[in-house]
C-alpha cells in the first residue's frame, strides 16, 4: 500500500510538473536552411535543479532539421537557439524535437515538441510565398561551370597580356628604338638589376652614336656626327670629351680610367633628350 502510494504521488507530481513547464518559438513560419529561430522554455523548477546531464548538447544536431547552436539559462528559463540545417522537398509543417530533462530530485520535465513551418529553395507548386529572394537563390552546377570558366579565362587573358607585355617591351619593341633610347633601355636595365658595368656602357654608348651616325666613329671623325645630326651640337663638349677619354682607356700604353657608369648614364640621358625632340 505504502509502494503504491509513493507511486502515485510520483505520478501526480510529474504531471503537474509538465503542465506547469511551458515552451515558445519568437517564429515558427518562413523559416528557411541558416535560419535561426529560438526556443524559450519556462521552468516550474530552477534551472539550477536541472541535472546537467540531462541537459542537450551545444553544436550538436537534434533532429533531422534543427542543430542547436547554444542553450543559455535565467532561473526560471531556458532559451535555446537552433539553426536550421535542412529543409524538405516541399515547404511543410515538421515539428522540432521532443526532449526531456530530468530534475536533482529524480522528477522528469519533457519540453513539447512545437511545429514549424520550412520553406524548401525548390519550386512550391502550393505557391511561391515561401521561397527565398532571387539573391538568396544558391546557383545551380551549370552556372558554378560557367562562373568557373569565366574565371580561368579571366586568368589566361591576364596571363597572356603579361606575356604580350614582356614580349614587346623586352622583344619586338627595342627594334623600333631610336639609338639614344635603346642606349637609355639597356643601362637602365642593367642599374635595376645591379650590374653597372662601366665596360658594357661604354660599348652601349658608342654603338648608340654609331647607329646615329649610320657608321663605325672615332675620335677623329666627330665631325661628320655633328653634320648629320647638328641637333647633338649642344652636347659637343661632352660627347669629344666621352671620346677622348674612352680612346685614352683602350689603346693609350697607360690605360687612363674609363668614363665611369653613372657618368656614361647621364650622357645618354641627354642625348635622348636631345633625340625627342630631334
Amino acid at each position: 500500500m505504502r509502494l503504491m502510494t509513493l507511486l502515485i504521488l510520483f505520478i501526480f507530481s510529474s504531471v503537474v510538473n509538465a503542465e506547469e513547464l511551458s515552451a515558445t518559438l519568437d517564429r515558427s513560419w518562413g523559416l528557411l536552411i541558416g535560419d535561426q529561430v529560438h526556443l524559450t522554455v519556462n521552468l516550474p523548477v530552477a534551472s539550477e535543479q536541472l541535472e546537467r546531464q540531462s541537459l542537450p548538447q551545444d553544436h550538436k544536431r537534434i533532429g533531422p532539421w534543427l542543430e542547436l547552436l547554444r542553450l543559455e539559462e535565467t532561473h526560471l528559463q531556458l532559451v535555446m537557439t537552433f539553426q536550421v540545417i535542412n529543409v524538405p522537398m516541399q515547404t511543410r509543417q515538421v515539428m522540432t524535437p521532443e526532449i526531456e530533462l530530468r530534475t536533482n530530485d529524480g522528477d522528469f520535465l519533457t519540453v513539447p515538441a512545437l511545429p514549424i513551418e520550412l520553406g524548401s529553395f525548390l519550386p512550391n507548386e502550393q505557391g511561391q510565398q515561401y521561397q527565398p529572394q532571387a539573391d538568396a537563390t544558391l546557383p545551380t552546377q551549370n552556372q558554378l561551370e560557367l562562373m568557373q570558366i569565366e574565371l580561368y579565362s579571366a586568368v589566361a587573358l591576364f596571363l597572356l597580356s603579361i606575356f604580350v607585355w614582356f614580349a614587346w617591351h623586352f622583344g619586338l619593341r627595342p627594334r623600333h628604338r631610336l639609338p639614344f633610347a635603346h642606349a637609355l633601355f639597356e643601362l637602365n636595365k642593367r642599374r635595376f638589376f645591379g650590374k653597372k658595368d662601366a665596360d658594357m656602357a661604354n660599348r652601349v654608348c658608342h654603338q648608340a652614336f654609331n647607329r646615329t651616325a649610320g657608321r663605325v666613329l672615332v675620335s677623329s671623325e666627330l665631325d661628320e656626327l655633328w653634320q648629320n645630326t647638328p641637333w647633338l651640337l649642344p652636347l659637343q663638349s661632352d660627347i669629344e670629351a666621352f671620346y677622348t677619354q674612352s680612346a685614352s682607356h683602350y689603346f693609350s700604353p697607360e690605360g687612363m680610367e674609363e668614363v665611369s657608369f653613372n657618368s656614361i648614364l647621364e650622357l645618354m640621358k641627354s642625348c635622348r633628350a636631345k633625340e625627342k625632340m630631334a
